[in-house]
């Protein structure tokens, strides 16, 4: 990064490995957007522990699925700090159902979210990196991208999507210095994560070769890591302990 407080733009900052990737930007002194849509409480409360532990936050009320508010998510961003250095496309949802009990919503909501929000943040913050000629994207993705999974198939869908995404936009902005690349992040108690580890934690365990789950500060620490690297791109990170 060229300066000593870069931007980052950490969406689905509010809670979860979203709220720890930004913790961990603001452990190194990073300006940071703090996208969320819901948990107002929650985003306050990140806002103040990064303020707290170093860094500069703007709080980010948008929903990444709608184009028009993430226009003005990033236009907010770059109009108070004068650029983004780094993207982390974190936010996501689900909405489990087996094929074929699931509904049209329940397909539409996650792909609107995981993917075509990822692609909308993706295309604003490229266009001021192009610019810049230097950037960083980091797509949050899944193992079940490469893996599938029952019951969650739109989710599963939504997160291979996104490999595709990282890979095309690596090799279109190679030549403006923007790096773009992917994370599979493993399993993390989360608050998203909580019901699937109730039911199936003996599972969960047993397809790990360490036998125990990745620690989430860890991971948000290899993300920051990632960002700062310039001479990687289009590659996508499995950041935990199953064997695909």
């Amino acid at each position: 990064m060229k300066q000593d407080n870069p931007v980052a733009l950490i969406t689905g900052s509010a809670r979860g490995i979203g709220r720890e990737i930004a913790l961990a930007f603001a452990r190194e002194g990073f300006r940071l957007g703090l996208n969320f849509i819901q948990s107002d409480a929650k985003a306050a409360e990140v806002e103040r522990q990064a303020t707290q532990l170093g860094g500069q936050p703007l709080l980010l009320k948008a929903d990444v699925g709608d184009s028009v508010q993430v226009q003005g998510m990033v236009k907010s961003l770059v109009k108070k700090w004068g650029r983004i250095d780094v993207l982390i496309n974190n936010a996501g949802t689900t909405r489990d159902r087996t094929i074929l009990k699931m509904s049209d919503g329940e397909w539409n909501d996650v792909l609107r979210t995981n993917l075509t929000g990822a692609f909308w943040c993706l295309r604003e913050c490229a266009k001021q990196m192009v610019e810049q000629k230097d950037g960083a994207i980091i797509n949050i993705a899944s193992l079940v991208a490469l893996r599938g999974s029952i019951g969650n198939a739109n989710y599963a869908a939504s997160k291979a999507g996104l490999l595709a995404l990282t890979k095309s936009a690596a090799k279109e902005f190679g030549r403006f210095n923007v790096r773009v690349n992917a994370v599979l992040p493993g399993f993390h108690l989360t608050d998203m994560a909580r019901e699937v580890w109730a039911k199936y934690e003996e599972k969960i365990r047993s397809e790990h070769v360490l036998e125990r789950l990745t620690d989430i500060r860890e991971l948000a620490q290899f993300i920051v890591f990632l960002a700062r690297q310039k001479s990687v791109s289009g590659q996508v990170f499995n950041f935990e302990s199953r064997v695909v």
